[in-house]
């Protein structure tokens, strides 16, 4: 079973409560589990929000699953996200910190098919939730994400990087997560999401991008964050595990 260590969570409140987390998995789990991340050419090249590479259930899926039936360690750690437990685990955690989204009133799902096997469930509009995960990967070299709130299906999201000692060199390089806000304040309410350029936010925090940390964060109409512009080397990735927890419309 792998743990999640929670105990160190340092949470901020405004603009929209987010915490940093250091220290998130076990080090002899945590070493595993950057030591075997996915390779680049498994990814999906995307460039909607910002440069990136992408593997998920919905990018390059063949590649996705069949990565974890390789890799006994991701295939575990995927196992434990993709459950009700966990989803149990990180919505006690937040109501101990005043947080309530009521995550336990919800039907859990492991997949969209679920959903659409279950009419019954549709027609009595049950709210239904699931874990979904991704890998994402960004070049240092000019690598980011525009500013946004996330789309509104999503309800907390886990970022975990996943680098290992010495692979990143985040003073000289950049790459950590901000909150940012409009400069213009007539357009922070943004709950579908509309993108809106670097130049036009600005900075309010930025957390580090450091080994085994996560940084947590809940969805509103005003979740603006980013990965502002990144100067470091050409061959180097920014290398992440981002967890959500969503509605399945």
């Amino acid at each position: 079973m792998i743990e999640f260590n929670l105990q160190n969570a340092r949470f901020d409140y405004e603009p929209y409560p987010i915490c940093y987390i250091p220290d998130f998995l076990k080090p002899e789990v945590y070493a595993e589990l950057a030591a075997t991340y996915p390779a680049r050419e498994l990814f999906h090249y995307s460039t909607n929000i910002g440069v990136k590479y992408s593997l998920s259930e919905l990018n390059n899926s063949g590649n996705y699953y069949r990565f974890f039936e390789g890799v006994p360690a991701w295939r575990e750690f995927f196992g434990q996200v993709k459950s009700r437990e966990f989803v149990t685990r990180i919505a006690s955690f937040l109501k101990e910190h005043h947080i309530d989204l009521r995550l336990d009133e919800f039907a859990y799902v492991k997949s969209l098919r679920y959903r659409r096997r279950d009419p019954l469930r549709r027609l009595l509009n049950t709210q239904v939730i699931r874990s979904r995960f991704e890998f994402s990967s960004m070049a240092a070299a000019g690598g980011g994400i525009m500013p946004h709130t996330d789309a509104p299906t999503k309800l907390v999201t886990l970022v975990i990087s996943m680098i290992q000692p010495n692979e990143w060199n985040e003073a000289g390089w950049g790459g950590g997560t901000s909150v940012v806000m409009p400069k213009d304040r007539t357009r922070v309410y943004n709950h579908f999401n509309k993108y809106m350029p670097f130049k036009e936010i600005e900075v309010m925090k930025t957390f580090p991008f450091q080994p085994n940390q996560c940084v947590l964060f809940i969805k509103t109409y005003n979740s603006w964050h980013s990965v502002q512009p990144m100067t470091g080397p050409a061959d180097a990735l920014r290398k992440t595990l981002t967890i959500n927890i969503e509605s399945i419309p």
